[in-house]
C-alpha cells in the first residue's frame, strides 16, 4: 500500500494503513488505532504539497481527509468547514451563499486543512495568507480525542505542518462576495522599480517572469462594483495554456538548449497581448498554474524575503540561471513573483516582513538538472535572509519557533504526527562552480528525498 502527492515527488511506501474516514467518529477511531499500534501518522488532503512534512519513504500510516468535506455552518462573517474540503468546493459553496475568501492562491485543488497548514498564500500587499483568516480549529489528537484550539495552541494550529493532530474542522473569517477587474500586460521587468510602489496599491499585484527574456507578464486586480462578467477564461483558453505547457515541457526534455531562444521568440506582445477580464473573485484568483498542473508535473521551490531585497534576489536568480545555462541546465518554467502582507497570527510563519516578496520557482519534472540548479538558487536566497514556503521544496531544513514545539509536545507527547522529515537531496559537490559532471539526471518517478543535502548551504 502506498500514497503519492500530485507531482509524484513524494511517495509513502509500504504503508501499514491508508485511512479515508467519512465521519468524525471514524476519524477518531482511525487515529486511536494507528497510535495504539505505534504507527507514525501523516495527514494528507489533496496531496498538492511538494514538501515532505511527514513519513519517511516507508512504513507508518496515512490519513487522507478528502471525504471530510462538508460546510458545517455560517455565523456572521465566519464559516466553519471540515478540513478535507477543497478550495474549489469551498469557493463554490461560499459564492452560492454570497460570501468569499479574503485571499487565496492561484490553484484550487488543495484541501483547506493542507492550505492553512503549509500557509498557502496569494498576492496582495494588504492581504495575508489563508492562515491569517483562521478563527478556530478543531483537531483530533493522537489519543483519538478531539480538541478545540485556543490561545497559543490556535496560533500554532494556524500553520501546523500537520504535526499537531488531524484537523477536523476550521473556522474562517470571510467577506461578502466581490468582483475583480484583472489586467495582464507584458512588461520589461527591469523597468518596473519606478512603478511598483504605485502598482502595489492594487488589491493584487504579481508577475510571471520568463527566463532569458527580461520580460514578465504583470497581473493586477482591483475590486469593482459591477457584477458583470467580462472576457472570462474559456475552456479553449484553458486548453491553450495546458497545451503550451506540455509543448515546452516536451521540447525542453528533448533539446533543453532550445528553451532560451524559444522564450526570446515568443515573449512578444503578439503572443502575450494585453488582456482584461472581470468576474467573481473565485474565478479571477485562479491562474494559469491551475491549468498547468493538469498537463505537466514540476519540482517547485518558493522563497520569501523582505521587499527591500527584491532586486538583489532577482539579480541572484539571474546569475544562477546563467550559471545553470553554462553547465547545461536550462530553466523551462516562468517564475511567479508575488507580494504579501506580514503574518502576525501564526507561530511558524515565514511571512516575516511588513511587505514580503515571494519567488515561486518551478522546474519540469522531465527536464534534467533540478537538484543541481535549485540548491544553488536556494543558497543565494538564504544569503538574503530568505525563508522557504513550508509546502514546497527545500534542501536546507528550516527552524521552527520553540513556542510551536512546546505546543507540539503538549498535544502529541509521543510524536505520532511529528518527527524529523527527509529532505530533497542536492547533487554531490554541487556549488556555484559546478564541475561538468555534476548536472543531475533524475529519473522521473524516483523518490528524491533520501539522505541529507550535500551542498554549500548544508555540508
Amino acid at each position: 500500500m502506498h500514497w503519492r502527492n500530485w507531482s509524484d515527488t513524494v511517495r509513502h511506501r509500504n504503508l501499514e494503513a491508508l485511512y479515508r474516514p467519512r465521519t468524525l467518529e471514524a476519524l477518531k477511531s482511525n487515529v486511536a488505532e494507528a497510535a495504539g499500534k505505534g504507527w507514525k501518522l501523516r495527514v494528507v488532503g489533496a496531496g498538492h504539497s511538494w514538501s515532505n512534512l511527514g513519513l519517511p519513504s516507508s512504513g507508518g500510516a496515512v490519513i487522507q481527509i478528502d471525504r471530510l468535506n462538508a460546510v458545517l455552518g455560517v455565523q456572521g462573517n465566519v464559516v466553519e468547514v471540515q478540513g478535507g474540503i477543497s478550495i474549489a468546493q469551498l469557493n463554490e459553496e461560499l459564492f452560492r451563499r454570497g460570501l468569499a475568501l479574503a485571499n487565496m492562491g492561484d490553484a484550487n485543488p488543495q484541501a483547506i486543512a493542507g492550505a492553512i497548514s503549509t500557509e498557502t498564500h496569494g498576492s496582495g500587499a494588504t492581504l495575508g495568507s489563508i492562515s491569517e483568516f483562521v478563527e478556530g480549529i478543531t483537531l483530533v489528537r493522537a489519543d483519538g480525542q478531539e480538541q478545540v484550539l485556543g490561545g497559543e495552541e490556535l496560533a500554532a494550529g494556524r500553520v501546523s505542518l500537520g504535526q499537531l493532530g488531524v484537523i477536523h474542522s476550521v473556522k474562517l473569517a470571510v467577506l461578502p462576495s466581490y468582483y475583480l477587474h484583472q489586467t495582464e500586460r507584458l512588461v520589461n521587468f527591469r523597468e518596473e522599480p519606478a512603478e511598483i510602489d504605485e502598482l502595489l496599491k492594487n488589491r493584487h499585484l504579481e508577475y510571471w517572469f520568463y527566463p532569458y527574456t527580461g520580460k514578465a507578464v504583470r497581473i493586477t486586480r482591483h475590486p469593482v462594483e459591477s457584477t458583470e462578467e467580462r472576457n472570462p477564461m474559456s475552456w479553449l483558453d484553458d486548453l491553450r495554456v495546458r497545451l503550451s505547457a506540455r509543448y515546452v515541457a516536451g521540447m525542453g526534455s528533448r533539446t533543453p538548449e532550445a528553451l532560451q531562444d524559444f522564450y526570446r521568440r515568443v515573449t512578444t506582445e503578439r503572443t502575450f497581448p494585453t488582456a482584461e477580464r472581470q468576474g467573481p473573485w473565485h474565478k479571477l484568483l485562479v491562474g494559469k498554474a491551475n491549468s498547468w498542473r493538469r498537463s505537466i508535473k514540476t519540482y517547485t521551490m518558493e522563497y520569501l524575503f523582505a521587499y527591500k531585497n527584491l532586486w538583489k534576489a532577482f539579480d541572484e536568480m539571474e546569475k544562477s540561471i546563467e550559471l545553470a545555462q553554462r553547465k547545461g541546465v536550462y530553466v523551462g518554467c516562468p517564475v511567479q513573483i508575488r507580494f504579501t502582507k506580514k503574518s502576525e497570527r501564526s507561530l511558524v510563519s515565514h511571512f516575516l516582513h511588513d511587505l514580503t516578496v515571494s519567488f515561486s520557482i518551478s522546474f519540469f519534472r522531465n527536464h534534467e538538472g533540478a537538484h543541481t540548479w535549485l540548491p544553488d538558487l536556494e543558497k543565494r536566497l538564504l544569503d538574503l535572509d530568505g525563508k522557504p514556503h513550508w509546502g514546497k521544496m527545500y534542501y536546507v531544513r528550516p527552524k521552527k519557533d520553540p513556542r510551536f514545539e512546546k505546543v507540539q509536545r503538549k498535544l502529541d507527547p509521543n510524536g505520532t504526527f511529528a518527527f524529523e522529515q527527509p529532505l530533497y537531496t542536492a547533487d554531490p559537490e554541487a556549488s556555484r562552480e559546478w564541475p561538468d559532471w555534476a548536472v543531475s539526471r533524475p529519473e522521473v518517478g524516483d523518490y528524491p528525498d533520501r539522505g541529507e543535502v550535500r551542498s554549500p548551504a548544508n555540508p
